[in-house]
C-alpha cells in the first residue's frame, strides 16, 4: 500500500509551553515521516482568552482543550498535542487519545524567593494557585497560609512571585517548567509521597480523530507503554470520581520496579481546606491495572469520597 504523503498538521495552544510540546511532537513526527511535511495550528482555547476569571467560575472540563478538539473535529488539524492532565477523562465522541509519549517529571515544586519548602514559608505568606489539589494540600500541612487566585502561563506565574513580588510563592509542575526552558526554577521540587501530583501531569496526549487513522498509525510508534499504562488508571480515578483537572484529587501510578513491570498506585481526595483526606493505595502488576483500579474507586467511595466532593462542590458553587 502507498503511504500517504499529505502533511501533519498538529493543533495546539498558543502558549510557549503549549508550542514547545506541539513542536517536540512535530520533530519527532518529522524524523518518523522524513516525506511528510509538518504544519502548525495554533489557538487561543477558552482558557487562555479568560484569564480575568476565576476558572471555579467558567467550569473547569476541558477550558485548555474544546477549541483544539474543535478544530479536530472539524478537519483543521490532523492531531492535537495536549497536556494530558487538561484533557477531560471522558473522551469527546469522534476523537481518541492515538499515543502517550514517555512522561516527563511528574513532580510539583515550589517557587519561592522566601523559602526552600513550604515549611519555611513564612507565617501567613500568600500562595497564588488556581488548583483546588493545590490549595487543599497546602492548607493541609499548613493551614495559616493565604492561598489567592492566580491564573497565567508559566512565565506570568514566575514573574508575579519572583518579580512582582504579587505573591509569596506558588507551584508550578517541573515538566511544564523543562519543558519551557525553564527548568532552573525547578530547583525546589516536592516529594510525591507527600505532595501527590495532579493525574497525568508531566505526560502529553496526542489526540486524532477515531477515523483517521492514516495520522493514528503516523503517531502510534511515539506511544510509551508504561506511561500510558500508568495515567489511564490516573484518568480512570478522576473519571470514577466525576472530578476533572479542577477537582481537589490526586493521583499517582507509577513503575514500582527497574523492569516497569509492577505498579504502586495512590489516590487522595481532599476537602476544600486539606483537613480531609481520604486515601487508597496499591501495587499490582501491570496486566492487573485495572483490577486494583476499580479496587482503589470502590475504598474511596466507600469512605465518603464522593461527600467530601460533593461538599466541595456545593461550597463553589455558592462562591460563584
Amino acid at each position: 500500500m502507498r503511504r500517504s504523503r499529505r502533511p501533519i498538521r498538529i493543533a495546539s495552544r498558543q502558549s510557549q509551553l503549549a508550542r514547545a510540546q506541539a513542536q517536540a511532537v512535530g520533530r519527532v513526527l518529522g524524523k518518523l515521516h522524513p516525506d511528510v511535511a509538518i504544519e502548525y495550528v495554533w489557538i487561543d482555547s477558552e482558557g487562555d482568552q479568560r484569564l480575568d476569571t476565576s476558572l471555579a467560575n467558567v467550569g473547569g472540563k476541558g477550558l485548555f482543550t474544546k477549541a483544539i478538539e474543535r478544530a479536530l473535529l472539524a478537519d483543521k488539524a490532523d492531531v492535537a498535542v495536549h497536556s494530558l492532565k487538561d484533557l477531560p477523562a471522558q473522551m469527546t465522541p469522534g476523537l481518541s487519545i492515538a499515543a502517550i509519549p514517555n512522561r516527563g517529571d511528574a513532580r510539583d515544586c515550589l517557587i519561592s524567593d522566601k523559602a526552600n519548602t513550604i515549611e519555611e514559608l513564612p507565617q501567613g505568606a500568600t500562595v497564588g494557585t488556581s488548583s483546588p489539589r493545590r490549595k487543599a494540600q497546602l492548607l493541609k500541612r499548613r493551614p495559616d497560609l493565604q492561598i489567592s487566585e492566580m491564573r497565567g502561563n508559566v512565565e506570568t506565574r514566575l514573574a508575579k512571585v519572583l518579580d512582582r513580588q504579587e505573591y509569596d510563592a506558588t507551584l508550578l509542575a517541573v515538566a511544564g517548567l523543562q519543558r519551557s526552558k525553564l527548568g532552573k526554577f525547578a530547583d525546589k521540587p516536592l516529594d510525591p509521597a507527600e505532595f501527590l501530583p495532579a493525574a497525568s501531569q508531566g505526560a502529553l496526549g496526542i489526540q486524532c480523530r477515531t477515523d483517521d487513522h492514516v495520522s493514528i498509525s503516523r503517531c502510534l510508534p511515539l506511544n510509551h507503554t508504561q506511561t500510558a499504562l500508568a495515567v489511564h488508571v490516573e484518568r480512570d480515578i478522576i473519571a470514577g470520581l466525576q472530578g476533572d483537572c479542577h477537582s481537589p484529587i490526586a493521583a499517582y501510578c507509577y513503575p514500582s520496579d527497574a523492569e516497569g513491570r509492577h505498579f504502586e498506585v495512590v489516590a487522595r481526595v481532599f476537602s476544600h481546606d486539606g483537613q480531609q483526606v481520604i486515601e487508597a493505595t496499591g501495587k499490582a502488576e501491570g496486566k492487573l491495572l485495572s483490577k486494583l483500579t476499580q479496587q482503589i474507586l470502590d475504598e474511596l467511595l466507600d469512605k465518603g469520597a464522593a461527600e467530601v466532593l460533593n461538599g466541595v462542590s456545593q461550597l463553589m458553587q455558592g462562591m460563584v
